[in-house]
């Protein structure tokens, strides 16, 4: 391992499977292309307090990948998704989504966190662990109110931070995959363009805050999870937001609220988000794109064509011809014909 302001820290991936489990050791710049996955995964760190993955991968079925840390340090971290779709849990309760929609500040409290990627789906994602103290140093101890919650010393649960990811915070998690330099120069840039993103994300999480709702009760947040489960219980034929509202007992703005607050996104954005993914396993089993647009409401193709491509980063005819060359025999079962699939 190198010495220096460049070491890097110990890293594993633990990618686990029904009966296996492999660590991948990641060095500077890891390839992998095997049954389960193609991914690329750089790691940049940069001096001591700010380490730096790029990550591109797509899953020839559903895989999970646990990532390891060994560093002892306390660090905040950050995900900005550029496409697709990935399911966080930090095998402590805590759960979250990385999705082009909602981008993330969080603190882990172990070492471990596990990302979920399903068969087919393209992760692109942009990530930056920064050191506790460097935080501080950066915001002169002046640090946003909406940050504090990441920063005390010894937690006993993860804490997440979802916050709506603007077009100007994914440009910038994107510019890190090729900026057009090498050496010195490009650590320079990625070190540049991640204080940038730590100022936009700071500044969408305080804005919110400071305009809108107290926090969530433990109450409150159960009823928004229940919300969510009568949502996508048949997507079909959902409720509207009214009757949403009533049958859990919140008002309407509430509980929009809430879904932005847990979720990154509204109530209509989380529906339609969960019925792209249902086509996207429809588009990889073949389906005709006018009829699968019809099942996920869209009466013209080309809407649908629009608002796949901004979820999975490409078209869906273009999503099916790369599933079919990649996996031809595994491709993934459609549920949308299925009761409560939508």
């Amino acid at each position: 391992m190198a010495e220096g302001p460049y070491a890097m820290s110990n890293i594993d991936w633990l990618l686990r499977e029904a009966m296996d489990a492999r660590v991948l050791k990641t060095s500077d710049r890891m390839v992998i292309d095997d049954a389960s996955w193609r991914a690329t995964i750089e790691r940049v760190e940069i001096g001591a307090g700010l380490r730096v993955f790029l990550t591109d991968a797509a899953a020839r079925h559903d895989i999970t990948i646990e990532a390891r840390d060994d560093r002892a340090d306390q660090w905040v971290g950050s995900q900005v998704t550029v496409a697709g779709h990935a399911d966080i849990d930090f095998l402590d309760g805590e759960k979250t989504h990385a999705t082009p929609a909602q981008a993330l500040l969080f603190r882990p409290s172990g070492r471990c966190a596990a990302y979920s990627i399903k068969a087919g789906e393209r992760f692109h994602s942009a990530g930056y662990n920064l050191d506790i103290a460097r935080v501080r140093r950066l915001f002169e101890d002046d640090v946003p109110e909406a940050l504090g919650p990441l920063l005390d010393p010894g937690i006993a649960v993860s804490r997440v931070l979802a916050m709506r990811a603007a077009r100007p915070m994914r440009t910038l998690a994107e510019s890190l995959f090729d900026c057009g330099f090498n050496g010195p120069l490009r650590i320079l840039m990625i070190e540049g363009a991640v204080l940038q993103l730590l100022a936009v994300q700071s500044d969408a999480i305080a804005r919110p805050l400071s305009r809108r709702s107290r926090a969530f009760s433990a109450q409150e947040r159960k009823r928004i999870d229940e919300a969510r489960d009568r949502l996508l219980t048949d997507m079909r034929c959902p409720p509207t937001l009214g009757e949403l509202a009533l049958a859990v007992g919140l008002s309407e703005k509430r509980l929009n609220a809430g879904f932005r607050a847990l979720f990154g996104a509204t109530v209509f954005e989380v529906l339609r988000n969960e019925r792209l993914d249902h086509a996207r396993i429809a588009i990889a089993e073949g389906a005709r794109l006018q009829e699968v647009a019809l099942r996920v409401g869209y009466n013209h193709p080309n809407n649908f064509s629009r608002a796949f491509a901004e979820r999975y980063g490409t078209p869906p005819h273009k999503y099916f011809a790369r599933v079919k060359a990649e996996a031809p025999s595994r491709l993934p079962r459609s549920r949308l014909l299925k009761k409560g699939a939508g």
